[in-house]
């Protein structure tokens, strides 16, 4: 056999929806600037039937948006004459992937927003496997997202040929691979009554997955995020103008993030200024030289930047850690532990950076949604929320979770 699966974990989501029906729920925090363009619907993995209208959202400096499928321009460029617009789009059946590309006055890019869809008839049953997405690089434990029509009561997924479990649509299935580094291909089969009436498939690769130990980093990181208040006192503001933090960050002697007098944050802000707090405060205890790994200023300063996520759809904290080696990315839901670093993305394409506090499950003990602290508008600014997996909108993408634990000093790398 060429798999083995050490681990199959299913994952309670929201149930399956008809492709074509058109949600404008919330995407909440998220990293926006006025150079930005955002698509609302369809969400990244959705499953739509054509012709549909495309939503988006535009920044201020946006004055052309073009949209681009499978690499060519599907609709030429057209004005923008407010923050959200729509584009009627036709595509046939199939996987696409499109490119929502804002440009300014004088036509120069200034942002995009890629994801991929599946277009499919709703006269006919129909499965998508909504992700991973066709041709992802993805880590063990995968996570594996199946969405399909009404009637379709159950999904068999196999990979090159050999079954690897059964999941509801709706419910994400859990699979660790024995053989990595190499392109596997995933089929879906829908089954109504046993009986197969539609299929999807995607490629993607698989690499190894971490086995992380527990740091004592997480501790300091909790006790030093518990005492901030949750009354309102440090507002959620994101207009790009500032540093994101409660207060003056410093590093070897050098102002690296400044603070609004407001004391207001937004959530990549807050959680490094947790993480540099927590550095500080072990670095003093320990008798350090209040050096991060060795780095200059000027790397901090790079290195805040990963964290803040450079690109859509982008790893952020766990990156930043491995980049400079003071901390690893955690692979396995079933790893994380309060007080490691997280980057959620939505469907929507939002993302959110975030504490890990806990997981919610429902009454059989599957998880469904995570707990977290960070600072978002729907808690005032800094405080305890949550978010549930699913499959469209703004619900949690599975396979977009990256997960980062900070390591004690003593066990930093070389970099």
């Amino acid at each position: 056999m060429p798999f083995r699966s050490q681990a199959v974990l299913v994952l309670a989501l929201p149930c399956a929806c008809d492709p074509g029906a058109a949600r404008h729920e919330p995407t909440g925090d998220e990293f926006r600037r006025d150079t930005d363009v955002r698509v609302i619907w369809p969400t990244h993995g959705e499953t739509v039937a054509s012709p549909f209208v495309l939503t988006f959202e535009a920044g201020a400096d946006v004055h052309h948006v073009r949209l681009d499928a499978d690499g060519a321009t599907l609709i030429p460029e057209q004005p923008v004459a407010r923050t959200e617009g729509s584009l009627e789009v036709t595509l046939d059946d199939g996987r696409h992937t499109l490119a929502l590309i804002g440009a300014d006055t004088a036509g120069s890019e200034l942002s995009r927003h890629e994801l991929t869809i599946r277009v499919a008839s709703t006269a006919e049953a129909w499965v998508t496997i909504v992700s991973p997405t066709d041709g992802a690089v993805v880590t063990n434990p995968v996570r594996f997202v199946v969405d399909a029509s009404a009637g379709v009561d159950e999904v068999a997924l196999t990979a090159d040929g050999w079954e690897i479990g059964r999941v509801v649509p709706g419910d994400v299935l859990s699979y660790e691979f024995s053989g990595t580094g190499y392109a596997r291909t995933i089929e879906a089969s829908a089954l109504d009554e046993g009986v197969e009436v539609a299929t999807d498939r995607v490629t993607i690769t698989v690499e190894p997955g971490t086995d992380p130990d527990p740091s004592d980093f997480n501790e300091v990181a909790v006790q030093i995020l518990e005492s901030y208040p949750t009354d309102g006192t440090h507002d959620y503001l994101w207009d790009g103008s500032y540093d994101g933090t409660t207060r003056d960050i410093w590093y070897l002697g050098s102002l690296v993030a400044e603070a609004r007098d407001d004391q207001a944050c937004y959530c990549v802000g807050i959680t490094w200024e947790v993480f540099m707090r927590a550095f500080q405060r072990i670095d003093e205890q320990g008798g350090g030289d209040g050096s991060l790994n060795g780095l200059e200023v000027a790397d901090m300063l790079e290195f805040r930047t990963d964290w803040y996520v450079r690109d859509l759809w982008g790893p952020g904290p766990s990156e930043a850690f491995e980049l400079y080696g003071v901390g690893e990315e955690v692979t396995d839901l079933e790893d994380l532990r309060p007080g490691d670093f997280v980057q959620i993305w939505r469907h929507s394409g939002s993302g959110h950076s975030v504490i890990f506090d806990g997981w919610q499950t429902d009454g059989t003990g599957r998880i469904t949604g995570m707990d977290y602290w960070s600072c978002q508008g729907s808690t005032d600014g800094i405080g305890f929320s949550s978010e549930s997996f699913g499959t469209s909108g703004s619900t949690l993408d599975p396979s977009y979770l990256y997960a980062g634990r900070a390591w004690m000093p003593g066990d930093w790398l070389p970099w």
